[in-house]
């Protein structure tokens, strides 16, 4: 993270390889560990919408301030930053069918919600809050 900070958010010479070596971090960790809630809704993204992957997640988690408030905060200094304009209302032309089958492939990835938000993330996050996520979007 520290490194992300330092490329996104200050002016250095070594941005590019510094930039690398962040990735490189973050391959490693997810590659050992389980990824939150902005991993599973971006499944569901990709799925219905075709979004990347990586694009889907940066739609995600600027709505996810009241899980992430301090992330979102720097991801949104970042964006400001190097002008980078997130796609908005992709979800705006869904069917009531697509909706669903987003919430389902979300709903799937049990091990992530659970490693954000714990063994009961299913009175946390249900369908009803999900939806409204999606809706955000």
């Amino acid at each position: 993270m520290a490194l992300c900070q330092e490329v996104f958010l200050k002016d250095i010479k070594d941005a590019d390889d510094k930039l690398m070596m962040a990735s490189y971090c973050g391959g490693m960790s997810i590659a050992y560990s389980q990824v939150g809630i902005c991993h599973a809704l971006s499944y569901g993204l990709a799925f219905v919408l075709g979004l990347h992957h990586g694009i889907g997640n940066s739609v995600v988690f600027d709505y996810l301030e009241d899980y992430y408030p301090q992330g979102v905060r720097e991801f949104r200094q970042m964006t400001e930053r190097h002008q980078i304009d997130l796609p908005r209302n992709l979800t705006a032309n869904l069917s009531d069918a697509q909706m669903e089958k987003m919430i389902d492939v979300a709903l799937v990835m049990e091990p992530l919600w659970e490693n954000a938000l714990g063994k009961s993330w299913k009175t946390i996050m249900t369908r009803e809050k999900i939806r409204e996520l999606y809706c955000k979007m």
